[in-house]
């Protein structure tokens, strides 16, 4: 279940540029296995740490720029994480060149897919971003769909996880723990 926390969007409400739905991609990398306030509490150096999300700066990082983050306790200091974050931003560029901007792609995928199908899609396009990860990165980037629901208001807000609604024939079939970001260019 995710229960929306308060940097998400409100359902129909987007991210307003693509740093800012790179910046919630990368929120979903790194909160993969982790509880919300484990990410809450090292975001602030996890911006920083990736040149505030700037995807096309986090693009070129290193693996100098790895061996750093490795090193900085004011990051979440997962090798996995920090390369998928930098792999990703590559990623995120070619989609944003391709449709104009990534809420473009989006919108288009949403056109040609129902919402499983979309999360299948992120998955298999982002490295360490999973059927779960990805339906998190869309609920907290304020997409909803499928059986996703929100109750505003005084109650909690939550929505099913759809990782367990996935035909797995749509999802990218991996072994246990082999989601891996591509080595780096030093």
């Amino acid at each position: 279940m995710f229960k929306r926390q308060p940097w998400m969007q409100r359902a129909g409400e987007y991210p307003r540029s693509d740093r800012e739905y790179f910046g919630l991609l990368t929120r979903a990398v790194f909160s993969a296995g982790l509880g919300p306030r484990v990410v809450e509490s090292r975001w602030e150096g996890i911006t920083k740490a990736f040149r505030e999300l700037d995807p096309a700066e986090v693009s070129r990082m290193t693996e100098e720029d790895v061996g750093r983050l490795l090193a900085d306790p004011a990051v979440i200091r997962n090798r996995r994480k920090i390369e998928a974050a930098i792999a990703n931003a590559a990623e995120f560029l070619e989609l944003v060149e391709e449709h104009g901007a990534f809420h473009d792609f989006l919108e288009t995928a949403q056109e040609e897919q129902d919402f499983p199908g979309v999360v299948a899609l992120l998955a298999g396009r982002f490295a360490h971003l999973g059927p779960t990860s990805a339906a998190l990165f869309l609920f907290s980037a304020g997409w909803r769909g499928g059986d996703f629901k929100v109750i505003d208001g005084g109650g909690e807000e939550t929505a099913p996880a759809v990782a367990g609604q996935l035909d797995q024939t749509e999802a990218p079939k991996q072994a246990p723990g082999a989601e891996q970001a591509p080595a780096l260019a030093g």
